[in-house]
């Protein structure tokens, strides 16, 4: 199986990174995003005709820009959903669409259902007014986040309504600029979900919740690559806070591996079959009638 990647990392100079798309196939798409001298290329060019959608087209487009590409559990299977934090997008150049396909296909390998919400224009002071970033700075989360947070809720509930059940389990899986916004919505506890994986991103900040609302987070440390740095600083505040997290380095560059993923969903499922059955076999409280 082939990784896939994104670009650009929020730890170095925006189109400075040349790297393939690789799609989780049995073949590959290389598609190549930014020039060294900072040229896009055509295949990443915004269309001057007419705006480009967010969503892949084979995503199903719901209010707020939110894109969801369901997968069919197979009988007696948890009903699994990956809300999934893209990497920095250009506004109009389309990368997320790479983005969201490698995911989706992930998906139907590993059976869960991607809803992959929207950053915000201009959400990133750092990355400038024409980058669709998610806010990761204080300022810009009072500015933004409660809206970001209700669009992906509205989403969920929508799809649950229509399916007629909740999803058994909810992940968040951020990658770059979304692992850097998906550890500070770990450790604010903002989101009640199941677990957080982030890829080739990710930082250390003092954590803001204890006890049940800490959910585990597996940090997927990119070994070639500049992110590595504040990923294993991340580890090492989880270890030391006894934060319930697994914390793996691979010889990657900077981009989700297959491995990686693997890995990341067997830890966050184990976990929350652990916490279910700690909490089903629990003593109760005596009754009061």
């Amino acid at each position: 199986m082939a990784p896939f990647c994104g670009l650009p990392s929020p730890t170095e100079p925006l189109m400075h990174r040349c790297a393939p798309f690789l799609f989780f196939a049995t073949f590959a798409l290389s598609v190549q995003v930014a020039a060294a001298d900072g040229a896009a290329q055509p295949e990443a060019s915004p269309s001057k005709s007419a705006p480009q959608p967010w969503c892949a087209p084979e995503f199903e487009t719901l209010p707020g820009d939110v894109c969801y590409g369901p997968v069919a559990s197979e009988p007696g299977q948890a009903r699994s959903l990956v809300i999934f934090l893209h990497g920095l997008v250009q506004q109009g150049a389309g990368w997320q669409h790479n983005q969201m396909r490698g995911m989706a296909r992930s998906g139907k390998r590993l059976g869960f259902s991607v809803l992959a919400p929207r950053g915000k224009l201009g959400g990133s002071q750092r990355h400038g007014a024409n980058m669709v970033a998610w806010p990761t700075g204080r300022g810009a989360q009072q500015s933004h986040e409660d809206a970001l947070l209700a669009d992906w809720t509205a989403a969920q509930k929508l799809i649950e309504k229509r399916q007629g059940a909740p999803f058994d389990e909810v992940f968040v899986v951020g990658f770059s600029n979304g692992a850097y916004y998906g550890s500070s919505l770990a450790l604010r506890g903002r989101l009640e979900v199941d677990g957080y994986a982030l890829f080739a991103g990710g930082s250390p900040r003092q954590p803001q919740v204890t006890g049940d609302k800490r959910a585990p987070i597996f940090v997927g440390v990119s070994g070639r690559d500049d992110t590595a740095k504040l990923a294993l600083e991340l580890g090492r505040l989880l270890r030391k806070h006894r934060w319930p997290h697994r914390q793996e380095t691979r010889p990657v560059g900077h981009l989700i591996a297959d491995r990686h993923l693997d890995h990341a969903l067997a830890y966050l499922r184990k976990q929350r079959t652990g916490a279910k059955k700690a909490t089903s076999t629990a003593p109760q409280e005596p009754s009061k009638r």
